[in-house]
């Protein structure tokens, strides 16, 4: 298996031709996995300390970091996705239907700007056009929060999908997730691509955080 490069291996939630059935048992599953692998904790150490901050989440996904931002703390979230299935799981963030490539946003709308889990599956041409106009959309921070691609990330996540997940379509992405995600030198690299003066951190347990202030 070689980790030295992204592998470009499709996504089965990227087609969203698929039946509603299969999103609604990963969306269930995927909750968990950032609740409780550090997807959630990725996003909150980093958020700026200001009042009731305004943030678009793009790429949302079933909005469960945003529902999980929103109890934690004071702030407003925008949730953007071009599914709208899991949009119909937004309760207290503001759902819009949209595609992340073409970001429908005036210039500093945002005092936050943040994705989580979405870059990976982008090619690295389109992860610059995404933080290129997520910055320019962002008043004060923009966040990207996503996976490292580590062999033992990759081993732990077929062993634990294998063993506890239901959903044909996390037990196939997860892994595949893994061996698409980053380095942090190739995230940084395609900050420096996009213009944005940004930094990488790892977040435990296989996190990497591009973290980008004005």
């Amino acid at each position: 298996m070689n980790f030295r490069q992204r592998a470009n291996e499709d996504e089965i939630m990227d087609d969203l031709s698929r039946p509603e059935h299969e999103f609604d048992a990963a969306y269930r599953e995927l909750e968990m996995v950032n609740r409780w692998l550090g997807g959630i904790r990725a996003i909150t150490r980093f958020l700026p300390a200001m009042p009731n901050p305004l943030i678009l989440d793009i790429a949302a996904g079933a909005c469960d970091t945003s529902e999980a931002l929103i109890r934690r703390i004071p702030c407003r979230i925008v949730v953007l996705d071009r599914n709208a299935r899991g949009l119909k799981l937004a309760r207290k963030s503001s759902p819009v239907v949209g595609d992340a490539l073409e970001l429908p946003f005036r210039n500093d709308a945002f005092d936050v700007v943040m994705a989580s889990a979405f870059f990976h599956h982008l090619s690295n041409d389109d992860c610059v056009r995404v933080l290129k106009d997520m910055w320019r959309i962002a008043k004060r921070l923009v966040l990207v929060n996503d996976l490292h691609r580590h062999p033992v990330a990759y081993f732990s996540i077929r062993v634990l999908t294998a063993f506890f997940s239901k959903s044909t379509m996390v037990r196939h992405d997860g892994p595949v997730s893994v061996r698409r995600a980053f380095r942090a030198r190739e995230l940084l690299s395609i900050a420096n691509a996009a213009g944005v003066p940004a930094h990488v951190y790892r977040s435990f347990p296989y996190r990497l955080v591009l973290v980008a202030a004005k």
